[in-house]
């Protein structure tokens, strides 16, 4: 009995073959949303670079907007991974946003397409309120997940608007920063050209929020 239904539970051939061919226009739409921009890409840039048919493209994807909802999605949670992983286990506010701005920062260096497809995707969003994919559910869960790592250390009762007031700013900082720090310069120079405007940032930060 537990055969069959494991064997039940495997993709058989089409299906693995489907999963594959999303996957690839999935490659395709990241790279070409990196080389011009999530507004100025289109499904023809995209099924050209994966050399595969509009057909195709929509047996996977509705539009553009939906398989930009999706790499959204994908890349949301691979950012607030490598968040976590840099907030560790913090003592202190400050410990903990330093965190968050150095996993966003190290994220993005790491992965520069990523940081076009959720900060520009954010922007297409304002742009066209016909979306049919609900990108702001990812960018919901971005913000309440860095609510959720400060938290324990705000004082009590918390203020729900300044903790997301908060969120947004670490958003902004780090998106602000790398819109000109990455196109002009090495990671190396990032990494030490943030530095001292990261130590005023969190500084006033800290003080915001501990502000009665």
């Amino acid at each position: 009995m537990n055969d069959v239904v494991t064997q039940s539970k495997t993709p058989n051939r089409t299906q693995r073959r489907a999963s594959k061919t999303r996957k690839h226009l999935l490659e395709a739409a990241l790279a070409t949303f990196a080389a011009v921009g999530t507004d100025a890409a289109t499904i023809d840039m995209i099924t050209e670079r994966a050399d595969l048919g509009k057909g195709t493209f929509y047996r996977h994807f509705a539009d553009k907007s939906e398989i930009l909802g999706v790499l959204i999605e994908q890349c949301t949670a691979d950012l607030l991974d490598a968040i976590a992983r840099a907030v560790g286990q913090p003592t202190s506010l400050r410990g903990a946003l330093d965190g968050l701005v150095n996993g966003h920062m190290e994220f993005f260096l790491r992965h520069p397409a990523g940081f076009i497809v959720l900060f520009q995707g954010r922007m297409l969003l304002k742009l066209d309120r016909g979306l049919v994919y609900d990108i702001d559910r990812s960018y919901e869960g971005y913000l309440t997940r860095i609510e959720e790592l400060v938290l324990p250390f705000l004082p009590i009762p918390v203020d729900e608007v300044k903790i997301r007031r908060l969120a947004c700013a670490i958003a902004g900082f780090v998106s602000g920063f790398l819109s000109f720090a990455m196109i002009t310069m090495e990671p190396k120079t990032v990494r030490e050209s943030i530095e001292p405007m990261k130590g005023a940032f969190l500084g006033a930060v800290v003080g915001f929020m501990e502000r009665p």
